[in-house]
């Protein structure tokens, strides 16, 4: 039997084939509302894919931007545009005024009265009836505040989904965690502070070493596409030894079990990182290490994160069915918790699209954006080797990844521009670079494919990723050349075909 796919997904199909078709958010916005039962302003949200949540985000930004909110109070929140979209009923006392509708329709990228409908107009106060209906009808965005003309390349590019070559976005704090300038190693000087901690924790664990183990992991999630596995995971195997000293020795019981829970994590993070190097067989074992002291100190969410990472080695070592099973099983652990949004959608749907199951691919990445709607979400592009939750972006990146495996090009650019389009999610140079060779790789497939555009697309998300590309960037970069192999007569896949032969090889299997 066909399972029906969620909401969500259903949406975004339907909004995928609208794009497609060349309708405009307008056209979506009335489909929906004639599909959904929607009122005009939850209509023109989910036309551009947005929970309440992250409508919020993109009104306080643009807020902020054009200087309606110059302290950055973010006053714009889920709850409050859901009362908004539902005003006057029921007997919402919030009520959208003239001023907040112009700020929606800039945002949404309508004109003001599309913004309202009957039960709007019969109970919005008489002053604010008159200034809306002397507002000219086609009234948008101002045009100093609209996007300045692109060129062709850029404004295609954009249309299939791939934002264009930008230099990376570091905030201040990222940059100062890769160095702080006269070859001072701020990650090197961390670890060495806790060496220095361990001498005086001795045998018996005290709480600032404890401490310390937090701060020290916590710092290797936020800066570890900074500084890469390569560069950082050394560090976290002699952190792991150190640790391993302390573990054997006596601490008190609450003490024991932080202590082994930073050892796990310790543990967790090395084989994460070994995926990333390519060499599957040390992931595997620092993940069975992980996973047993997630489950001595009965840790759900390390061992669900554990599975997950397992699921992780397994996929890029191309056993899909074992990835698959991997993720079911992290399924048990997260019990329905901020982990399951990950196992579903970065485990079980990459692995079910490989697998060819369009149908479980639909209900994977449906239950992941219905999970997270429940879930305090990271805002941006969240670190991928972070122990919380997924953020909104990164759901939709891999949603985009799992649907290549089907071949559904068109739900492919639309998670894709739905990731890239977020706040903040351009400052993951990787994740961009895949996002970039998943679209490349699915305008491969089709009744129309475009071999040249593809391989341009490849070239420069390879040229990208630097030297020293991680697993998944190498392993995407050579599909995308496979696939596009058949037209190698072309300049721009011969010149895929170099690039992608020139990658380095990964650590041994």
């Amino acid at each position: 039997m066909t399972t029906r796919p969620s909401l969500r997904v259903e949406q975004a199909e339907i909004r995928a084939r609208m794009r497609t078709a060349g309708m405009s958010h307008d056209e979506i916005a009335v489909e929906f509302a004639r599909r959904y039962q929607l009122r005009p302003r939850a209509a023109y949200r989910v036309a551009h894919g947005w929970t309440q949540t992250q409508a919020a985000n993109h009104i306080n930004a643009h807020a902020a931007r054009t200087g309606l909110d110059p302290k950055g109070a973010a006053p714009m929140t889920g709850p409050r545009l859901s009362e908004l979209e539902n005003w006057p009923l029921p007997n919402n006392r919030r009520r959208p005024t003239p001023q907040i509708l112009a700020l929606l329709a800039e945002v949404y990228g309508t004109g003001i009265h599309n913004l309202i409908d009957l039960d709007d107009r019969e109970n919005l106060a008489p002053a604010d009836n008159l200034l809306i209906s002397k507002t000219p009808r086609t009234i948008r965005a101002r045009l100093e505040e609209l996007p300045k003309p692109r060129v062709a390349s850029e404004a295609e590019t954009a249309k299939k989904g791939v934002r264009t070559s930008t230099p990376v976005m570091t905030s201040p704090s990222a940059e100062a965690t890769v160095s702080l300038g006269g070859g001072f190693d701020r990650q090197a000087e961390m670890f060495d502070v806790g060496v220095r901690l361990r001498y005086f924790a001795g045998p018996s664990t005290q709480t600032p070493f404890l401490d310390y183990l937090d701060v020290f992991i916590e710092d290797c999630v936020t800066s570890y596409e900074a500084r890469g596995p390569a560069l950082l995971m050394p560090l976290v195997v002699r952190q792991r030894k150190d640790v391993q000293t302390l573990v054997e020795g006596w601490q008190t019981p609450r003490d024991r079990i932080r202590l082994l829970r930073a050892a796990g994590r310790l543990s967790g993070l090395a084989g994460y990182m070994a995926v990333n190097l390519g060499d599957f067989l040390l992931a595997r074992a620092y993940c069975l290490e992980a996973f047993t002291l997630a489950v001595a100190v009965e840790d759900s969410d390390l061992a669900a994160w554990v599975r997950g990472t397992e699921s992780l080695c397994a996929y890029y070592a191309g056993d899909y069915r074992l990835a698959l099973e991997r993720a079911r099983e992290g399924q048990i652990h997260a019990a329905g918790g901020p982990q399951a949004i990950r196992l579903a959608v970065n485990g079980e749907a990459r692995a079910l699209g490989q697998l060819g199951d369009r149908d479980g691919v639909r209900e994977a990445v449906g239950r992941a954006f219905d999970l997270a709607e429940g879930t305090e979400l990271p805002e941006g592009m969240s670190p991928c080797i972070s122990f919380g939750p997924y953020s909104f972006a990164r759901i939709a990146a891999n949603a985009a990844t799992a649907h290549v495996g089907t071949g559904d090009t068109a739900l492919v650019q639309s998670y894709a521009q739905t990731a890239s389009g977020m706040p903040g999610a351009d400052r993951s140079r990787w994740s961009d670079v895949l996002i970039t060779l998943d679209v490349a790789t699915a305008l491969t497939a089709g009744a129309d494919p475009d071999p040249e555009y593809s391989a341009a697309l490849g070239v420069e998300a390879l040229t990208r990723a630097g030297a020293a590309p991680i697993e998944s960037i190498r392993q995407r970069g050579r599909e995308l050349a496979r696939r596009t192999a058949r037209w190698r007569a072309l300049p721009a896949v011969a010149e895929l075909a170099e690039v992608s032969r020139t990658l380095p090889h990964s650590a041994s299997r």
